[in-house]
């Protein structure tokens, strides 16, 4: 029988055993990255370190951010750790197999089975002083804690804990996701019932005058992209355009998605350029023309109409407001 070939060597050795109880290890680095991407492909920059806390246990994998001001003791901390100078060039290549003191905590996976994870990094030889941190920090995390993180922390979390949020990233949703998990909860949260709040009339688009650029990217003309949002997602997604206030009526998740829409071709077709907003006002009811001068003037605008309001003037004076006042 002919031998059968393989090629393993782009595959770190060991990383299997026991997942290692919280406690204090001797350990060493077994390699560090600057990553740019992480697994799902959105930026970062952050170091991916990975150590080995003895042959028998899993290794353990743990994420610093870079350029976030908030969790810069955490950097300080690894330098320290590594022995290097609190302002410096880090080499990865130098620092593998150096030994460091792994303080390792209480975690679960997806499946809320325990798993270890990095709670501190030290030098080697202060064992003794980490151990006088150690006691009672067996405690998963709270929801203090993560609060008190930014989106990146947040989003390194997720993808340490292999969670994948459906529809779009918010903090709060990160919160209850990594919460979820490590509480064991799957029961949801009651909601409370929604307060309907008065409507303005008409059913115009809003206009791209005051968009967010950053939230054009997520502005797509098909209905289906947004199909596995939540409905907090998409109510969110449209008080951020700001065009809440364009739709008519209950505010029903098929109107949130439909003013979403629009207002996304809008912006592949260019409309709403040279000052002219995209509308339909000329399909418009008087009275609903009327409702929708009445509506804006009490939240702010001044709109004026000489003499008898007819269907020509209220049209006209909603596309001059719909140039200068900002979508409500």
């Amino acid at each position: 029988m002919a031998s059968i070939k393989y090629d393993v060597s782009d595959v770190p050795e060991g990383g299997g055993g026991e997942q290692p109880q919280p406690a204090l290890y001797k350990g060493k680095i077994v390699s560090v990255v600057n990553r740019k991407k992480n697994a799902r492909g959105e930026a970062c920059n952050d170091l991916e370190v990975v150590v080995d806390v003895g042959s028998e246990f899993a290794r353990l994998w743990t994420y610093i951010q870079l350029d976030n001001p908030a969790t810069k003791w955490k950097l300080r901390e690894f330098t320290d750790a590594m022995d290097l100078p609190p302002k410096g060039a880090i080499d990865p290549v130098k620092l593998k197999n150096k030994p460091v003191t792994v303080k390792v905590s209480a975690d679960t996976d997806l499946d809320g089975n325990y798993r270890g994870r990095v709670k501190n990094l030290f030098k080697p030889g202060t064992m003794e002083e980490a151990e006088e941190t150690t006691e009672g920090d067996e405690e998963p995390l709270t929801r203090d804690e993560l609060e008190s993180w930014d989106n990146a922390d947040l989003k390194a979390e997720l993808e340490a804990r292999d969670i994948t949020l459906s529809g779009r990233f918010t903090a709060a949703k990160a919160i209850d996701a990594i919460m979820e998990q490590v509480e064991g909860d799957e029961e949801p949260e009651e909601e409370e019932p929604e307060e309907e709040e008065p409507e303005a009339s008409g059913n115009g688009s809003g206009t791209l005058a005051n968009v967010d650029p950053e939230l054009l990217e997520e502005l797509k003309p098909d209905a289906d992209y947004y199909e596995d949002w939540s409905d907090e997602d998409i109510k969110a997604f449209v008080d951020d355009l700001g065009i809440a206030g364009n739709i008519s009526g209950r505010k029903t998740r098929n109107k949130l998605i439909t003013a979403i829409t629009d207002l996304a071709e809008q912006n592949e077709n260019g409309d709403g350029e040279d000052g002219e907003p995209a509308d339909d006002y000329d399909s418009w009811e008087l009275q609903e023309l009327k409702d929708e001068v009445a509506v804006r003037n009490e939240a702010g605008s001044d709109i004026k109409i000489r003499g008898r309001q007819t269907t020509d003037k209220l049209v006209e004076a909603l596309r001059e407001d719909d140039k200068t006042a900002e979508p409500f």
